[in-house]
């Protein structure tokens, strides 16, 4: 009898080992999964407002381009409005030019005379040049 029980607990204990070391492996391989599965949770959440981010964030480049472009336009027509004012501004003092004394007396003052001829008459004075 006492061999059966000597055999008897050693396969008890075998067993006991054998159980014990299988479920703390389960439990480790379980723990193992658990936190490298929640990493890739974090990991795909990232992903995911980083492309959110980058969409955005495209959006707002595609319409500051197209308001880039537009503010371009816009100055583009300030600037040719700006010469035009220039040039009307330069037949102005032209006709102050005619108002001088000695081309009052070459060119008299002609209020129909339109503004291309005063200023012709002017830079043949040599006044609005």
């Amino acid at each position: 009898m006492d061999g059966s029980n000597t055999l008897f607990e050693v396969a008890a204990s075998a067993t006991g080992v054998g159980v014990s070391g299988g479920a703390g492996f389960f439990a480790l391989k379980w723990l193992v999964e658990y936190f490298g599965g929640r990493m890739d949770k974090r990991a795909a959440a990232l992903d995911a407002g980083t492309q959110r981010l980058m969409e955005r964030l495209e959006a707002r480049v595609d319409e500051l381009t197209k308001r880039v472009t537009t503010v371009e336009k816009e100055l583009a027509e300030c600037q040719s409005k700006h010469a035009e004012s220039e040039a009307k501004a330069a037949r102005l003092e032209a006709l102050i030019g005619l108002t001088t004394t000695t081309m009052r007396a070459a060119f008299p003052v002609d209020a129909t005379m339109p503004n291309d001829l005063a200023v012709l008459a002017a830079r043949l004075e040599g006044v609005g040049q």
